[in-house]
């Protein structure tokens, strides 16, 4: 939309602007509007206004206005267009800002602008500080900014200077629509006498366009911060992976809110710092800090990653017993952590249990169900799912094909991913067929899932040839697994685990010395294996295992139980198996 329109009369827009403090006392009739509770009310005293002839004065209208557009039921809205298209005034500022924000307000951004664009063409109307952080509201929902950029410029040149706050709007608009920090930076710099409001915009500004130096340098330079400063640059730090400055900020707050605690815990948990997040969540329920879903959603992923049930099953009482809303994402996280836990069962009582079945809680328990090989269950639950209203995406095909893997179900699987451009209108991508190749795999079929990963529409990554190659180890076809392994050996000639699986492959056709050349290659070449790693918990501790660490306190006690356990083996089956412990 070109907005050419242009006020040519600019004389006193300030006194022309109609505000509400500048009018006279409102009639009786009118101070009815402030205590009316629902819609038939306020149509009551809209028929009382047009009896008194009040009706045709802007200061009545505009409050007959703003109390259909204020008020949150669904029948409002609809009499507030209604009022404003049939008006017989003619609109000004006030009136035009009140239906700007209502259809803001009700989710309808491309009309609040186009009322906007009726102001601009009403050449007598002013704009005043409430019109531009409604437009600029709009344009950033819309993501619309060319027509923002429009907005912008109209403000510019408007002969008023507006106040702080429509300044603000600004740059929260630019924000949103991806500008740079520096355009960002350049709008601050226009403000006369900038606020909290206005640091937090820039500052917020620099965090979500990763610019974290900038970032810093800002918070730094703030006159004041508040609690919105403090969270800002540590929500910032925290998902960037910055943990240790995050946790600077978190320590050195002033005070610390149920936000930073959850950003906190959040950026433990997105970078895979599960135990430690499990840890300030208990930190966090001494301090008495309220929790809230966001944070309970992070603190199960937690648990989930950690296999901590016991710590998983508390936090589902306290959910019960405060009387949590359990939303599509928490019920989500619920089912994550029960069937990482090993507790299927009660993942899918939970599911069944939600109301709201949103696709990435059917895509949860679908992959909760092929994690425990229950393939059959999850190809019901996926029927289930595509006869009723929620239509699954890539990641629903992922899981369910998975699912189909994992039980051996062969002919519901290529049924399933023959059908899945046809049924829901989704392309294959590489991952669904790997889930096809891993299928084909599993069931010794490992020369029609080679002919799967040659004939694929997209060329074929690593992850493919690495699992035809496991599973060669598996049915015992050396020859085949020799030529997969030598191809990944010279596609990714530092990746330890191509090298692990070869040298399985010639043990099992005891080509030994195939096997030491192998790791000959491998430490010519730099690369040592990874150390394996297992956590358990117990009453509520996670603890981590690394190979050949010692660290743990009770290494020696855990070393002495397994030496037991595996001489009582070694008499029964009469192997010495203590001497690889």
């Amino acid at each position: 939309m070109i907005i050419s329109a242009t006020h040519n009369s600019f004389t006193n827009p300030i006194k022309t602007s109609t505000n509400f403090q500048q009018q006279k006392k409102p009639d009786s009739a009118i101070s009815l509007l402030q205590i009316c509770k629902n819609v038939n009310e306020l149509i009551q005293v809209h028929s009382l206004l047009i009896k008194t002839s009040l009706i045709h004065e802007k200061h009545a209208f505009g409050r007959l206005l703003l109390s259909f557009a204020s008020s949150g039921e669904p029948d409002s809205f609809i009499y507030t267009q209604k009022l404003f298209d049939t008006i017989e005034l003619t609109r000004n500022t006030f009136i035009y800002n009140t239906m700007i924000r209502a259809f803001l307000n009700h989710g309808y951004p491309r009309e609040a602008f186009l009322v906007y664009y009726k102001m601009l063409c009403e050449e007598v109307v002013y704009f005043d500080d409430y019109t531009f952080p409604f437009v600029f509201s709009a344009c950033s929902k819309l993501f619309a900014g060319f027509e923002g950029k429009q907005a912008h410029a109209q403000m510019v040149k408007y002969p008023v200077r507006f106040g702080t706050h429509s300044w603000n709007s600004l740059m929260d608009f630019y924000i949103k629509i991806g500008e740079t920090g520096l355009v960002v930076q350049r709008i601050f710099d226009e403000i006369e006498n900038p606020d909290i409001v206005s640091w937090n915009c820039l500052l917020d500004g620099y965090v979500k366009l990763r610019e974290l130096d900038n970032a810093r340098k800002v918070f730094d330079e703030m006159p004041d911060r508040d609690i919105v400063s403090w969270t800002t640059m540590l929500v910032g730090f925290a998902n960037a992976g910055l943990l240790s400055e995050a946790s600077c900020i978190f320590n050195e707050m002033p005070e610390q809110n149920v936000v930073s605690w959850s950003a906190m815990i959040g950026g433990y948990v997105k970078a895979g710092c599960c135990k430690e997040a499990l840890e300030l969540f208990k930190k966090m329920q001494v301090a008495e800090i309220k929790i809230d879903k966001i944070t309970l959603t992070s603190v199960l992923t937690a648990c989930a990653s950690l296999g901590a049930l016991d710590q998983g099953c508390w936090i589902h009482a306290y959910i019960d017993k405060h009387g949590i809303d359990v939303d599509a994402h928490l019920a989500t996280a619920l089912v994550d952590m029960y069937s990482k836990c090993g507790r299927v069962e009660v993942a899918l009582d939970v599911f069944r249990r939600s109301p709201d079945k949103k696709v990435f809680l059917w895509n949860s328990i679908l992959g909760g169900l092929a994690m425990h090989s229950r393939g059959k269950e999850a190809v019901e639950l996926f029927s289930e799912m595509l006869n009723g209203l929620t239509k699954p995406n890539e990641i629903t095909y992922i899981c369910v094909l998975s699912a189909c893997s994992h039980s051996g179900l062969v002919d519901d699987g290529l049924q399933i991913f023959r059908s899945m451009t046809k049924e829901s209108n989704v392309v294959p991508t590489v991952e669904h067929y790997g889930c096809v190749v891993d299928l084909l795999s599993r069931a010794g079929l490992l020369y029609e899932a080679r002919h799967i990963i040659k004939t694929m529409p997209m060329e074929a990554d690593s992850s493919l040839w690495r699992t035809l190659l496991g599973a060669c180890r598996i049915h015992g076809d050396v020859n085949l697994g020799v030529e997969v392994g030598r191809f990944l050996v010279d596609l990714e000639p530092l990746n330890d685990a191509n090298y692990v699986l070869l040298s399985n492959i010639y043990a099992v056709g005891s080509r030994w010395d195939d096997v030491w050349s192998l790791r000959k290659l491998m430490k010519a070449r730099g690369v040592n294996k990874r150390p394996g790693c297992s956590s358990i918990e117990l009453n509520g501790v996670a603890h981590e295992f690394i190979a050949g660490d010692s660290s743990h306190p009770q290494t020696r006690d855990i070393c002495q139980l397994l030496i037991q356990m595996a001489n009582h083996i070694s008499r029964d089956e009469g192997d010495d198996l203590a001497q690889y412990i």
